[in-house]
């Protein structure tokens, strides 16, 4: 059986962009020799391989001179280096001005997961790299999202059991892959939703909505949680309206005109509320019950620590900033966004605690068996396709091994997507 081409060339990658800035065609072939092959299953690297390429399959794998090699093609001498499974992000909006399709594939992102927005064009871009007329990455997408309000391309209000039902026959008919739901979905429409979008065969993932639990969302099938979620507030003694009483008690606004203070000041209250609460038993429990149930967790922990430690100053003097088109350079300061503007020290500080503590929660979930994908939330505070990487980094920072931290943008994504078959002869 032949293998669905997803391959990552390190090193080699340049070369590669240089000689095919187009698709390849059905027929177009190429041919690499002497080359390491790691194809992600835990076997042993194997070197000295040929590998030959027909379109955009993999029509033959085998040592450097014992495999038959079609005439007059390209062959490159990949002496040294070394290929993997292409790598996918999963979780990333996708935007024509800031995130540049190449800076992923330059990466080795050859596939990602458009988690809302700008849906016209994503769909379009969806169906172009399908017939080979658009060289970006696979994309998966969601349509318009579940939330609690109308926002145009973004959103539908999600707030009854009706307007549930609704956002699945939205999704389904834009053709959309799966549903995200994200934080305003109320009770009655979440479980109004998952029922539909089961009777409709189409997955749902995204956030975990206020009004509902870790566990409970997990338990009706919700195949991935986005920045882990509220397992934080699942994991608490106290029950999330008891927190949400407390954090209000505690920070009340100022009344002063344009002074939005409050809300990062209440966040920290909230956050210590939950840091103090959490407890190790229940969430043990919880991890359990991802396992069990199969739900995977996206954490983006790039992004979690750019934000904690913005003030440090690194992200801004990233060399990396040159790929960032400069209207974004102005969105990503912090006097532009809104909670960063408007932050208290003490916000500052328990951010980077709230960091640290989600941090060991993915050190936790893992050695607990819990299923991760590699996500960046790009366009956010990263560099298109640069980030993956760091996210790997932290990862194995996390007590992942380097092969498991690259299952998370390899294997598992494949097996997340049903994609199994596509990586296996």
């Amino acid at each position: 059986m032949r293998k669905a081409l997803a391959l990552m060339l390190i090193i080699l990658l340049p070369t590669l962009l240089a000689a095919q800035m187009k698709p390849m065609s059905k027929s177009q072939s190429l041919v690499l020799n002497n080359i390491t092959v790691i194809d992600m299953t835990g076997a042993q690297p194997k070197p000295n391989m040929t590998v030959v390429v027909v379109g955009n399959r993999i029509a033959a794998l085998g040592r450097t001179g014992k495999v038959r090699v079609p005439k007059n093609v390209q062959t490159i001498d990949a002496t040294g280096k070394f290929l993997i499974p292409g790598l996918w992000d999963m979780h990333v909006h996708l935007s024509e001005t800031k995130t540049p399709f190449l800076l992923f594939i330059a990466n080795g992102v050859l596939g990602v997961r458009h988690m809302g927005g700008n849906l016209k064009q994503v769909f379009q871009w969806r169906e172009d790299v399908r017939l080979g007329k658009l060289l970006a990455p696979r994309i998966v997408t969601s349509g318009t999202v579940a939330d609690g309000a109308d926002e145009g391309d973004w959103s539908v209000e999600t707030l009854t059991a009706e307007q549930g039902r609704k956002a699945v026959s939205i999704n389904k008919n834009q053709g959309a892959d799966f549903i995200k739901v994200y934080d305003g979905v109320s009770r009655e429409a979440y479980f109004a939703l998952v029922e539909e979008a089961k009777r409709q065969r189409i997955p749902f993932a995204g956030h975990i909505p206020v009004a509902v639990t870790s566990f409970e969302a997990s338990d009706a099938g919700q195949r991935s949680f986005e920045h882990l979620g509220n397992i934080l507030r699942s994991s608490s003694t106290l029950p999330a309206n008891e927190i949400e009483q407390r954090a209000d008690a505690l920070v009340k606004p100022s009344g002063k005109p344009g002074d939005f203070s409050h809300i990062p000041a209440r966040i920290a209250e909230q956050t210590k509320i939950e840091l103090a609460t959490y407890d190790r038993q229940k969430a043990e429990q919880l991890f359990a019950r991802f396992v069990k149930n199969q739900t995977w967790q996206v954490p983006t922990l790039e992004i979690k620590r750019v934000l904690s430690y913005v003030d440090d100053g690194t992200f801004f003097n990233d060399p990396r900033m040159k790929y960032i088109p400069t209207a974004e350079l102005e969105e990503l300061k912090p006097e532009n966004n809104f909670l960063l503007k408007y932050r208290t020290p003490e916000f500052i500080r328990v951010k980077k605690l709230l960091y640290q503590k989600e941090f060991d929660l993915v050190r936790e979930m893992h050695r607990a068996r819990v299923g991760f994908l590699l996500g960046t939330d790009i366009p956010g505070y990263g560099y298109t396709g640069f980030t993956v990487h760091d996210e790997l980094a932290l990862f194995v920072q996390a007590g992942f091994t380097p092969l498991e931290a690259l299952e998370t943008t390899t294997i598992n994504p494949a097996k997340f997507l049903g994609l199994e078959k596509s990586w296996h002869y």
